[in-house]
């Protein structure tokens, strides 16, 4: 009888405990998704602060309000040296700055290009000792203005070759990507909500070498709506290092925090901002 009843426990085991690998997949699965969501946004957000920042600096008769904005409050010291070759601006967010978007930012981002006022011309912006939200950025983002149309949408190329540290020990990844990016923002007679679309290919690689491969089709781009600062459709199809495919899928354009995973049949709901 004591023979019987520990064959039953053995298969029980067997059948009804889960797979350690298992387990061990899913966690690595979740972590990778939330950073790399997380480096998405920001990359987006980084490129409205300097937007809003030039438009601050070069035409400040038409920017003396900050109402306007999304990203940039009243704290960060911005410096222009149009005398500079090449010129550059400096947005120093101090020892910490919070944004009308919640997030606090320290150090500096600084933004050069031959011209500053030409909107064709490449930017080139790198990072001193800057943080955003405890996260640390480090690399070289390139960008040019493609199409500058006079309803206030423009197109760009975005090129960004970034390691971001992430705190608490959760470890450090790099990102490299080509993107177009096209803003629709303060859209002379649009009533249209003011968003950044995007599309194209990136790499999140962890330093343990694991790594995302991602797409985004120009035909089902992301979209970043400025107003709740979240990716609110648009789908992306990943491929990670071990030969797994995913998609995440964000949505109808709702700012409802949420984006739905599939891989391998199976769909997973997801909160696109734990912080929020």
């Amino acid at each position: 009888m004591k023979k019987f009843r520990f064959l039953i426990t053995v298969v029980s085991v067997l059948l009804f405990s889960p797979s350690c690998d298992k387990e061990e997949i899913t966690t690595n699965d979740d972590v990778l998704i939330e950073q790399e969501s997380a480096v998405e946004l920001m990359m987006v957000e980084l490129d409205g602060l300097e937007e809003e920042a030039l438009g601050i600096k070069l035409t400040p008769l038409k920017s003396a309000s900050l109402d306007r904005f999304y990203f940039m409050s009243d704290c960060p010291v911005m410096t222009l040296n149009l005398t500079a070759n090449p010129k550059v601006i400096t947005i120093d967010f101090g020892t910490g700055c919070t944004g009308k978007d919640g997030k606090v930012r320290s150090g500096k981002i600084l933004v050069t290009s031959a011209t500053l006022e030409n909107f064709g011309m490449e930017r080139v912006k790198t990072f001193d000792n800057f943080y955003v939200d405890g996260k640390k950025v480090e690399g070289t983002i390139t960008k040019k203005i493609t199409i500058d149309r006079e309803d206030h949408t423009r197109i760009a190329n975005v090129k960004e070759d970034v390691t971001v540290t992430f705190p608490d020990n959760a470890g450090k990844a790099t990102r490299k990507s080509d993107m177009t990016r096209e803003y629709q923002l303060f859209v002379l007679g649009w009533v249209k909500d003011n968003v950044v679309k995007s599309w194209g290919t990136s790499e999140f690689t962890r330093l343990s070498g694991i790594k995302l491969s991602k797409t985004i089709a120009a035909t089902n781009p992301l979209v970043y709506k400025m107003e709740c600062h979240q990716n609110v459709s648009g789908v992306v199809t990943v491929t990670t290092s071990d030969n797994s495919t995913w998609s995440i899928d964000f949505g109808n354009g709702e700012c409802d925090n949420k984006a739905v995973v599939t891989k391998n049949g199976e769909s997973k709901e997801i909160n696109i901002r734990k912080d929020k």
